[in-house]
């Protein structure tokens, strides 16, 4: 399965050459460019069911930006894509830029250029990037798409499936945001994070199964759990699992954390707890775990203690744990690791 849709502009989303023929030149009406229209309009289907949507285009940017951000018929506008590379750079090496401001891997995109040439280049160069020939009407672009089987019996699951297109897109305008901060700590106090947390709550379900799956580096007990399983632990006696969500200026984030609690008698013991890598660093995790060694403090246990399990992809949390933890055991005393910038609340 592929997680992103890299797209070049000219002969590919529009009809024509924008550098030369201008907005009002290119196709993108019903006399001439309804084939780009369709297309647009499939590419946005997938966007809305998670598929994550980028740029790569030899181009220049005002005008190219222009057409997106202007052009009546266009059914795919800026804040469509996570990642917009707009130069005259290597399409080689925006290709990787766009891999690592989206942090996903190569294999897990595809690229969409008119060109056979630039097709070549990407399979020759970058041969885990799947570059498919588009057909050389226009008119078939929208069903060339949809039957490649890199986006076939697509289901959205949870609610952060269906908006992850938009995720990555915010954590776009996010970074660009921050470029205009002289500290890191001024730039997370200017997003307004709110932080909501939930205890033994079955809403999110599905959600949390799909952490306990996809979750590696913020995972201090990599452990996948079924929704049955994770019902299970919400019913059961002395035990609690806990989760949370967040959300800034620039959107929401989603259920981000969770964590598999045993609370049984002084000694609460943090099975496992783990974040998705998109909220890391901005204090959301910190605001968690408050919320979990309060709640511990509330129910009269007095130490607060995580298992951990190492692997070689969790070093953040085992940093993170090493950090407030000694020798995995806390005391339950004052406990103070929230951050300022969070608010912090509990939903009931």
């Amino acid at each position: 399965m592929k997680k992103c849709l890299v797209l070049d502009l000219d002969n590919t989303i529009w009809g024509g050459i924008i550098g030369e023929d201008g907005m009002n030149g290119i196709k993108l009406d019903l006399n001439g460019g309804s084939g780009y229209i369709a297309f647009q309009q499939a590419i946005l289907d997938l966007h809305d069911r998670g598929i994550i949507l980028a740029i790569n285009s030899k181009n220049n940017y005002e005008d190219a930006i222009q057409v997106i951000r202007e052009h009546p018929n266009m059914v795919l506008r800026e804040n469509n894509f996570a990642s917009i590379c707009i130069n005259w750079e290597d399409k080689i090496e925006n290709m990787k830029k766009i891999a690592r401001e989206i942090n996903i891997g190569l294999d897990s995109m595809v690229f969409i250029d008119d060109d056979p040439i630039n097709q070549a280049l990407i399979k020759n160069y970058l041969p885990d990037v799947d570059a498919p020939n588009l057909p050389a009407n226009p008119e078939q672009y929208a069903k060339f798409l949809l039957d490649l089987p890199y986006f076939k019996n697509m289901k959205a699951i949870t609610d952060e499936d269906k908006m992850r297109g938009n995720l990555y897109v915010t954590e776009r305008l996010r970074k660009t945001a921050e470029q205009k901060y002289v500290s890191r700590e001024d730039f997370l106090k200017s997003l307004n994070i709110e932080v909501s947390c939930f205890i033994d709550d079955k809403s999110c379900v599905p959600r949390l199964a799909q952490l306990t799956e996809k979750t590696n580096q913020f995972n201090s007990n990599k452990q996948p759990f079924s929704e049955d399983e994770i019902n299970q632990s919400i019913d059961a006696k002395n035990r609690s699992v806990f989760y949370c969500s967040a959300r800034d200026k620039f959107g929401d984030y989603g259920v981000v954390g969770a964590a598999f609690v045993s609370t049984k008698d002084k000694e609460w013991i943090i099975e496992s707890i783990l974040m998705s890598c998109r909220a890391l660093g901005r204090g959301i995790e910190e605001a968690f775990l408050q919320f979990i060694a309060d709640n511990a403090v509330q129910n009269s246990a007095q130490k607060l203690s995580a298992l951990f399990t190492e692997s070689k992809k969790n070093k953040p949390a085992k940093e993170f744990l090493a950090k407030y933890f000694q020798n995995f055991s806390m005391e339950l005393k004052n406990i103070n690791v929230a951050p300022s910038w969070i608010k912090l609340s509990w939903k009931k």
